[in-house]
């Protein structure tokens, strides 16, 4: 089963029910993996057959729209904790969607590109879109699930729809990458975190849960905005009630609850070609073994790498913010990001290849304070594209001389 089986089966029971398929007739709420299938429906059915959607406003209790920690250990443990250790009615999740669902899956690079950054159906016009996610893992045997910045089952990173994308090139030689303009997602997606929710509980699946009665108004009021301006307030009111649970929390030692960026790097050569043995790096001082920043960097800002199983140009690296801005605190520091890749060429065994492992060999993006500050944000997914130069030998191909042959 693939996704886009989901998406067939979701068009047929709309219409089996009668559902009305008027522009903004519905309003709808969804949880967990519904939220990358309706994403997907929505991008399939109507943007890009210029139709517009049924949907008015779209309430997402966290959902997985640019992946889970989970997906990638299987169905078993995935299904588990999604319905519960006790549950009597097993979870059905297919191989592909649990692809589809892993970090830095290329269905979720894709869907980005389709309705983040072309397409864009959700606006304060058009599907007025509220996602709401909770920042405290699982408690008992379900703990096994919890990962620092999820709610035991999605990242609040990745649940947030607001994204970015980047794109940069490195030719060949110590030259500088050419790095295109962060491109923000387009369009309008109101975002809530609830201090103290998890992935079950957001979604009024626990009555202990002490949130309950404001989580409920929160859903109804993310329902009922009827109007331009009113999603206009909405936003700013869950931007600001955000802000408040970030800052109460940035102080906190332990860093479950702080703020992370997803960044998903996809790394491929200049004729299109995937390279997916490849390491990305981060330093300031070119001098090996003086780097400070580097070490600090690595040990205490990346908090989690994955390669996508699939392809591993693809890969995930999860940046806790908190400490990233504890580690970049001058004003004057620079951040480097540079890659090393193979096959090498300068391996007399390659005729084919890149050359990224000398030191005049391929250039560094050079970060400053204030663009770290813009190139690495809390709760939001970056999309980085970079580009290599495939390099081949002379002696890979060669034309004889019409005199040799005689």
């Amino acid at each position: 089963m693939q996704m886009s089986d989901l998406v067939c089966g979701l068009t047929k029971a709309w219409q089996a029910q009668g559902l009305p398929e008027s522009s903004k007739a519905v309003d709808v709420i969804i949880h967990s993996t519904g939220g990358l299938i309706v994403r997907d429906w929505l991008h399939t059915e109507f943007a890009s057959k210029s139709r517009k959607p049924p949907i008015n406003n779209l309430v997402m209790l966290a959902p997985a729209n640019f992946g889970s920690p989970l997906a990638h250990k299987g169905r078993a443990f995935y299904g588990r904790v999604l319905k519960g250790i006790r549950a009597e009615k097993r979870f059905n999740t297919g191989t592909h969607i649990l692809k589809a669902l892993e970090m830095a899956s290329e269905y979720s690079w894709d869907l980005a590109d389709n309705d983040r950054f072309n397409n864009n159906l959700f606006s304060t016009t058009g599907v007025r879109t509220t996602v709401i996610v909770g920042n405290t893992g699982y408690k008992g045997i379900s703990s096994i699930a919890n990962e620092p910045g999820s709610d035991g089952t999605v990242y609040v990173a990745t649940a947030n729809m607001n994204c970015a994308k980047v794109e940069m090139s490195f030719p060949a030689g110590n030259r500088k990458p050419k790095v295109k303009a962060i491109n923000e997602s387009r369009g309008d997606v109101a975002f809530l975190l609830v201090d103290g929710a998890n992935h079950s509980s957001v979604a009024h699946k626990d009555d202990n849960f002490p949130g309950n009665t404001q989580l409920i108004k929160d859903i109804v009021k993310a329902l009922d905005i009827s109007n331009t301006e009113g999603f206009e307030v909405w936003l700013a009111q869950c931007a600001k009630r955000t802000k408040k649970v970030m800052d109460i929390n940035a102080e906190d030692s332990r860093d479950y609850k702080h703020g992370f960026q997803n960044t998903v790097f996809r790394v491929r050569d200049d004729q299109g070609f995937d390279v997916q043995d490849y390491v990305i790096e981060f330093y300031s001082n070119e001098q090996e073994g003086e780097d400070t920043l580097a070490e600090e960097f690595n040990r205490r800002a990346i908090r989690k790498v994955h390669a996508w199983g699939d392809n591993a140009a693809y890969r995930s690296f999860l940046i806790n913010i908190n400490r990233l801005n504890e580690v970049m605190d001058k004003p004057d520091e620079i951040l480097r990001i540079s890659l090393s890749a193979v096959p090498d060429l300068d391996d007399e065994k390659n005729y084919v290849g890149y050359r990224t492992f000398g030191d005049r060999d391929i250039g560094e993006l050079e970060l400053t304070f204030d663009q770290v500050r813009q190139f690495f944000q809390p709760n939001r997914t970056l999309f980085v594209d970079i580009t290599l130069t495939r390099q081949q030998k002379e002696g890979l191909f060669w034309i004889r001389n019409k005199q040799d042959v005689e």
